[in-house]
């Protein structure tokens, strides 16, 4: 699927292009989120290990592409971690390779103590509590 079908915003191509990468990348589940932050939140079956004990996921906004987080500690939330950097609607094949090689680079990553960096963003789902 080409980046200019994904951005015709037909509700198939968008499910169609989303459900190819959430079977690419073995995923869990797929949350469609209709939100300004992501379009759809793919589950993964992975954890990033700093966050032991929460799934790993791809995050997905039609105009910036994928990015890889985790649930946040509340429902309805992710916390970003990196973006994959591969544009809009890359290959499926692509993002699933470049999650592996996230996943092998975040083995041994812990956020640095505060230093005027910006620490990974929090984002509220539909529904979610803000706090």
């Amino acid at each position: 699927m080409s980046i200019s079908q994904v951005r015709a915003t037909s509700s198939a191509n968008v499910g169609e292009y989303v459900g190819s990468v959430a079977t690419t990348v073995g995923a869990l589940s797929v949350d469609w989120w209709c939100t300004p932050a992501f379009d759809a939140v793919v589950t993964l079956s992975c954890e990033i290990p700093y966050y032991r004990g929460r799934k790993a996921v791809l995050a997905w906004n039609r105009h910036f592409g994928w990015s890889l987080g985790v649930h946040g500690l509340t429902q309805g939330n992710v916390l970003v971690v990196e973006g994959l950097g591969l544009g809009p609607a890359p290959d499926p094949a692509h993002c699933s390779d470049r999650i592996a090689e996230l996943i092998a680079e975040l083995a041994d990553w812990a956020p640095r103590p505060a230093s005027g960096q910006p620490a990974p963003r929090i984002v509220h789902g539909p529904g979610a509590p803000r706090g």
